[in-house]
């Protein structure tokens, strides 16, 4: 017997993000496979055996059990749709058919866009043009850099389309030097200074004890802004922009944390935790920013990060 489920759905029931879902079925962890409609099959067993990992009962529809035909037919369908060599360029926008063949152009994804039709995007046209080679069209538009990434497309594409990856590809693509400047500029700050606005370490260190003290004088005798403490269960990182331009909203954080009796910290450098090298596509500067976090996290002990975003 198998059981089907969606990536938001399973993510809700479990009570994690959906990445963390995506996270452990490319790990193995979570054994599931592709099935119809952005949607994952996995051995019914295997759902009973994660329900009881978290202690929570299965959740289980009617029609969330599949049998082994559907299976078969969805299979042999994936294999009519496997991409045909009609001698256009080399697709290197995208590298799956995952990503663009399969589009059936239905609309779907143009309907949940929440800014179809600015500057005339439509998530259709770019895909089939993704489809027919036309790479520097898309690579000199602006389409990718207006799109938000919010994924409503995916979620509702009956093809399973996966055009966030693609919209990812295609920012990947574009030189460094051509990159919207606002986000170019915070990556290569954040690079060289641990922060995407390039605030000072020692502006930043005063900011914070200045804040502590405020809430010491606001009720929370005795509060001291946690900096750098080793063991803090929870390492808090921070948007960049707080500090820089709404540093209250910071103080709406600590105060939960010290009702809670929460043992927290944030780290004295390399503390950014909005990592624009995944907005820009640039993969590189991605991984040395995450580095950057886990570092701290092993450097500090740590056991839980609380991202900004």
């Amino acid at each position: 017997m198998m059981y089907e489920f969606r990536v938001s759905e399973m993510a809700e029931e479990f009570g994690v993000h959906r990445n963390t879902i995506r996270n452990w079925i490319n790990s193995g962890t979570l054994r599931a496979k592709e099935g119809p409609g952005r949607k994952y099959l996995m051995k019914f067993e295997d759902y009973q055996t994660l329900c009881a990992k978290f202690g929570r009962k299965p959740q289980i529809k009617p029609t969330s059990n599949v049998d082994e035909e559907k299976i078969q037919k969805y299979e042999r369908r994936r294999k009519q749709l496997e991409p045909l060599d009609i001698g256009y360029a080399e697709k290197a926008v995208y590298a799956d058919a995952q990503w663009a063949d399969i589009c059936l152009t239905c609309g779907s994804c143009a309907s949940a866009c929440p800014i179809a039709g600015v500057d005339g995007l439509d998530p259709r046209k770019l895909v089939r043009m993704a489809v027919l080679g036309l790479e520097k069209e898309l690579l000199d538009s602006n389409w990718p850099w207006k799109c938000t990434m919010c994924g409503k497309c995916e979620n509702v594409c009956p093809a399973g389309v996966q055009i966030l990856s693609l919209i990812r590809r295609l920012r990947s693509m574009r030189d460094r030097n051509l990159v919207p400047g606002p986000i170019h500029k915070g990556v290569a700050t954040c690079l060289e200074r641990g922060n995407n606005l390039g605030i000072p370490k020692d502006d930043f260190l005063f900011l914070l004890e200045e804040l502590g003290e405020e809430l010491d004088e606001e009720g929370l005798t005795g509060f001291k802004t946690p900096i750098d403490v080793v063991g803090a269960r929870v390492m808090v990182t921070v948007n960049s922009k707080e500090p820089f331009a709404e540093p209250d909203d910071m103080k709406y954080w600590w105060r939960i944390f010290h009702a809670a009796g929460e043992s927290w910290t944030i780290p004295a450098e390399n503390w950014e935790g909005v990592n624009w090298g995944l907005f820009s596509g640039d993969d590189e500067a991605m991984k040395t920013v995450v580095g950057r976090i886990v570092d701290n996290m092993r450097r500090l002990k740590c056991e839980v990060l609380l991202l900004p975003e």
